[in-house]
């Protein structure tokens, strides 16, 4: 099986090289990676150099450069135009995937009647603090849900059956996966593929990412009434997993409230953003707390 990887990036300096390292140890009987494709959008930090040194090392890595910052849709719909391969993965600058974890995840496309799959998003983040607290709940019902279900987060493979997304979204992920679906394939998710990242780690960067996620998905049902929301968004689903997250410890009880509470702010203020003030930040600003990944994985 022949697959192209994307990376969209932003000023992503502090981790390219390490994950294009990480990427390019692939080697799994069955599997071909034929090519590495970093897309550079409007960056300022040397991203576009690193990767360039890279791709004197290895020919399998393209570095393509947007002069100016389009936004992700934009970078991803270059990904699918200029990819060779029938499976594509796309993969966050900021995150690092657990060896194996690629294999994993193209394993699901051994069956041909699947056209979309997600791995699992691991944060870094401290459990210890509030805002650590609230990252790792927040991924682990996003594991949850897609256990009985289906989410996919910041590593998605999907078949080369699109021709792209629309460029003024902020769910760029939401889009494709729906996109796939409407083909007639079918979506998996593989929990065995771990792939790890940092949430952001104080509120200024939390409503950055929270609420520009949020009103991406106002801008889709506005575009798309009939498509359904992911697991995430189902309030119902959603409370019914957070009794298993309630703890006879004060501090837990005390960070769970708070959680609870900051997400319900944070979907508040997107409704206005959106509905009120017709925001649409599909550029969106950089949360550089995201940034740090741990240099021991």
């Amino acid at each position: 099986m022949k697959f192209s990887i994307g990376i969209p990036c932003y000023n992503e300096a502090a981790n390219i090289e390490k994950l294009l390292d990480r990427l390019l140890m692939f080697d799994a009987p069955g599997y071909i990676l034929v090519e590495v494709l970093v897309i550079a959008s409007g960056c300022t930090d040397g991203t576009p150099d690193i990767v360039g040194k890279k791709t004197k090392a290895d020919p399998r890595i393209r570095l393509l450069v947007q002069e100016n910052r389009e936004g992700k849709a934009s970078a991803v719909n270059l990904f699918i135009s200029r990819s060779a391969s029938p499976v594509l993965v796309m993969l966050s600058g900021d995150i690092l995937p657990r060896p194996g974890a690629l294999e994993e995840m193209l394993k699901a496309f051994e069956d041909p009647k699947t056209g979309v799959a997600a791995g699992q998003i691991v944060p870094l983040n401290d459990p210890g603090n509030f805002i650590g607290y609230y990252v790792g709940l927040f991924w682990r019902l996003h594991h949850r849900l897609a256990m009985n279900g289906f989410k996919a987060g910041e590593a998605v493979a999907f078949r080369k059956v699109i021709d792209g997304i629309p460029v003024n979204t902020a769910t760029d992920e939401t889009w494709i996966v729906m996109q796939v679906l409407d083909k007639g394939f079918k979506s998996r998710y593989v929990p065995g593929a771990v792939f790890y990242n940092r949430g952001p780690e104080n509120l200024a960067d939390f409503f950055k990412v929270r609420r520009r996620h949020l009103i991406g998905y106002h801008h889709m049902k506005i575009l798309k009434p009939d498509w359904k929301l992911p697991d995430t968004m189902d309030n119902l689903k959603v409370l019914a997993l957070l009794k298993d997250e309630l703890s006879w410890s004060p501090r837990r009880l005390a960070f769970l409230a708070g959680a609870v509470s900051l997400e319900a702010l944070a979907r508040l203020l997107s409704w206005i953003d959106f509905h009120v003030l017709k925001r649409n930040p599909f550029i969106w600003p950089m949360a550089s707390s995201t940034k740090r990944i741990e240099n021991g994985l």
